[in-house]
């Protein structure tokens, strides 16, 4: 079974593509990601958000993008819950509470899982460490996918590249949403980097062992905030590790390798496409209640279409349109492998009637 899989995906809303394609319509976003916090108690040497951060080992290490708008620190929790109550009404299908920072920082990220349980779809992007038994339980009933971001196949490296020793509290967190009763999906997943490449195959050993349905490889992209559309980094590296990642996929069924990933950034030349269809799929919202375009552009000003602590979701989206695609796009962005197919399916094309 393949959990990622964000091409694939997009024919599960036909019914949203049609009214864009067809209709020039804008329509609600499949999915929201909303950051309750943007405290954290990790360094990740490679996190594209260190900048957002108010607290933690990175707070103040990382230039913001020019201009940059703030984000807030923490999601006030009535915000957050008038914010799932209309971002139901609109239509939107789910949200994913993820970073900023860590969610499970917030002081009533529970109380927020708990209410908006039955209203949308939740997933939980995590680092797992501040995962008991209790909440381990709450996340597995009311959660679609819990996915804890490991990187690491021991100690010693986690400390190394996140800055701090919290790798057995990451580790426990997934055995406890592993264990626990219910029906969430766990995924564990790990970013590759020049460094760590040559664990993969201890890393997917490590997915197996602590119990998650699935394990994921990615490719640690690098920028900076001065040329996000280019590599910060020589990629050639990459040659070996997509060895090692299609080595792990073959040994482990439970492993989800996109090789393309690491192709795409190995040779990145540029988006290929004008328009960023995405992001009318999907948007970002804030601690402090701020609407982004782009879930790549947090705090980056060109970015804001709205303010959810002055007006409504609706109100926000209805003037959203697609973005367009430029220099201050980030290489190999959260969008670009459905972009791919989203550019396919909305350009015109000659002949169309004939497949």
């Amino acid at each position: 079974m393949t959990f990622i899989a964000p091409q694939a995906k997009l024919f599960g809303h036909l019914d949203r593509l049609s009214q864009i394609v067809s209709e020039g319509r804008t329509v609600a976003p499949v999915n929201v990601e909303v950051d309750l916090s943007n405290r954290c108690s990790l360094g990740c040497e490679w996190c594209h958000f260190a900048y957002t951060h108010t607290r933690g080992p990175l707070k103040g290490t990382r230039a913001k993008p020019a201009g940059a708008v703030a984000g807030g620190d923490l999601m006030d929790v009535v915000l957050a819950e008038r914010m799932v109550d209309q971002l139901a009404a609109a239509g939107v299908r789910s949200v994913t509470w993820t970073g900023g920072g860590e969610p499970t920082l917030h002081p009533d990220f529970d109380r927020v899982i708990v209410y908006a349980d039955g209203k949308l779809e939740q997933g939980l992007y995590t680092h797992g460490g501040h995962i008991d038994g209790w909440r381990a339980e709450l996340l597995k009933r009311r959660l679609t996918f819990a996915y804890v971001s490991l990187d690491a196949a021991d100690a010693e490296s986690y400390r190394r590249d996140k800055g701090v020793d919290r790798f057995g509290a990451a580790c426990q967190g997934v055995r406890r949403l592993a264990a626990a009763p219910g029906s969430a999906t766990v995924g564990v997943g790990f970013l590759v980097t020049s460094r760590n490449y040559r664990d993969v195959g201890a890393m997917a050993e490590l997915g197996a062992t602590l119990g998650a349905d699935y394990v994921q490889f990615r490719p640690a992209v690098r920028y900076d905030q001065a040329h996000p559309d280019a590599a910060g980094e020589d990629t050639s590296w990459m040659d070996a590790a997509i060895d090692r990642v299609a080595a792990a996929a073959e040994l482990h069924p439970s492993v989800e390798a996109d090789l393309s990933r690491f192709e795409m950034y190995r040779d990145w030349a540029g988006h290929g496409y004008q328009t960023c269809w995405w992001s009318t799929l999907q948007t970002a919202v804030t601690p402090n209640g701020k609407v982004w375009a782009c879930v790549n552009k947090r705090e980056h000003p060109a970015a804001e279409i709205g303010d959810l602590s002055v007006e409504s979701f609706a109100d926000v989206w209805k003037r959203h349109t697609a973005s367009r695609v430029g220099p201050d796009c980030r290489v190999m962005c959260r969008g670009h492998l459905a972009n791919l197919a989203l550019d396919g399916i909305v350009r015109p094309l000659e002949h169309a009637a004939f497949i």
